[in-house]
């Protein structure tokens, strides 16, 4: 990988990785706020369900019950007094002594702490309790708590497991308002029960509170490797376009200069040597120049023509003629080139029918590459076998010769325009990529099929196969 292209992809790299980390930290992020939300939730809802529970089922010893009806807010009342006789400088009194309360409103703004429960005095009469310490002691049962506490939950649509430790408490202790314990209830006074609620395992609940940003997040670190991906492949393609690219301009101007440079070496002997008073050398000067000239060309020709055939701008001029008598006159036309270079050539045909519809030129172009292909990547001693067979439906047209074939992973390759298997810029063998991809275009405009069936050092074999009979749409 050269340091110009592994540049881009670093950066795409890092890109990634700091993406995908920081993806992984706002996560992480929303899972503890989550969480605390979560455990803020729950604690309030257990001491809720617990003061629930406690004012519903909190029994007053019948000394301590008002002769004008019961309180409607015994628990808060409770609790109340907890505090006053915590904040108090007086030791707590024994077990079985009584406490007597005088409740009283004496103006519309009472302190923060009073006791809310006092909205039953009526016409500035005062009203005694006589509450035994032992009032306030535990009546709870933990499994009415876990009832109590998971129907709360469920109603908050909150499921995750949990599980309520119960203790005996030795002494009453005062809560730091910094230091409490959100988790945990304390019920009595003389004789204290806490409560604490621990959660269980709340990942199954977190996760699904959370599985849109998961989604989002794998969705956005998904889209950005695939659309980082799909830059690299353009970047790779690009790159292997350029090293074709630049193979073809070696190639094609070497093809360029050989009868650019015969044709002047001919030229110039009609004009310096006096060859015009030798008829028969100035023909055969001029045929030079002629079939140099002719190489242009079909050059120039080839190029056009794929660009048309990419822009679609190429209509077929269909016609009928017989596919087997051309064949046989392609290769009589190239019948010197066969004796220059010792080829062997075959032709064999069978079948009922011969005769297609299809573009006359442009066939014979098809043709006259196949063979010319199967002529220059023989070897020294070329065998070339062509074979014709049509039925009622296609006709079929192989070429086979006994070169060193192609590797597996060029067969789909060499069909592309400007690609030649990798040699450098050797030019024993001439060419500049665009016969087999012309031959490509001009099957699958005659909805035809071309393949290759090649072994390394078995020679290749290119078959195609046109329909006989074939409408253009």
């Amino acid at each position: 990988m050269t340091r110009k292209f592994s540049i881009p992809v670093g950066l795409m790299t890092a890109a990634i990785v700091l993406i995908a980390a920081f993806q992984i930290y706002w996560l992480t992020i929303k899972i503890e706020e989550e969480k605390r939300i979560l455990r803020i939730r729950t604690n309030i809802l257990f001491r809720e369900s617990v003061f629930d529970l406690q004012t519903s089922r909190l029994k007053i010893d019948s000394a301590a019950k008002l002769r004008l009806g019961f309180p409607p807010d015994v628990a808060r009342f409770a609790d109340v007094v907890r505090k006053k006789l915590s904040d108090s400088l007086f030791p707590m009194p024994p077990r079985n002594r009584n406490v007597f309360l005088t409740l009283e409103r004496p103006a519309d703004t009472a302190p923060n702490d009073s006791i809310p429960g006092n909205s039953f005095r009526s016409g500035g009469r005062f009203f005694q309790f006589l509450v035994g310490i032992d009032s306030l002691q535990d009546s709870l049962r933990v499994a009415d708590i876990e009832s109590a506490y998971s129907n709360t939950l469920k109603k908050e649509s909150i499921n995750v497991p949990f599980s309520i430790i119960k203790k005996v408490e030795k002494e009453f202790v005062r809560e730091d308002e910094g230091r409490r314990e959100w988790n945990k209830v304390v019920i009595g006074i003389a004789h204290p029960v806490s409560y604490t609620m621990e959660l269980g395992n709340t990942f199954e609940y977190l996760l699904k509170q959370l599985l849109p940003q998961i989604i989002f997040s794998i969705f956005l670190i998904g889209l950005t490797i695939t659309a980082f991906f799909v830059l690299y492949r353009n970047l790779k393609a690009q790159q292997r376009l350029t090293s074709i690219k630049n193979d073809f301009i070696s190639n094609i101007t070497h093809e360029l200069k050989t009868p650019i440079a015969t044709v002047s070496v001919a030229i110039e002997a009609i004009k310096n040597f006096n060859v015009l008073k030798q008829t028969e050398r100035t023909v055969e000067y001029l045929d030079i120049a002629g079939h140099e000239l002719n190489r242009l060309s079909m050059l120039v020709d080839k190029v056009l023509k794929l660009s048309m055939f990419e822009k679609q701008q190429v209509e077929l001029q269909l016609e009928a003629f017989d596919i087997k008598q051309l064949t046989a006159d392609i290769i009589a036309s190239m019948s010197l080139q066969f004796e220059k270079a010792g080829a062997a050539v075959s032709l064999h045909t069978s079948g009922p029918n011969n005769i297609i519809n299809a573009d006359h030129l442009h066939i014979t172009s098809v043709l006259y590459n196949l063979i010319d292909n199967a002529l220059k990547y023989s070897g020294k001693k070329p065998v070339i076998d062509i074979n014709v067979h049509c039925d009622e439906k296609e006709c079929t047209l192989s070429v086979k010769d006994n070169g060193a074939g192609i590797a597996p992973e060029y067969r789909q390759k060499i069909f592309e325009k400007f690609f030649r298997i990798p040699a450098g810029d050797k030019h024993n063998i001439k060419g500049y990529g665009l016969g087999l991809s012309y031959v490509a275009h001009i099957v699958q405009q005659h909805h035809g099929a071309i393949t290759l069936q090649s072994e390394p050092g078995h020679g290749c074999e290119f078959i195609v196969k046109l329909p006989v009979a074939h409408e253009q749409d």
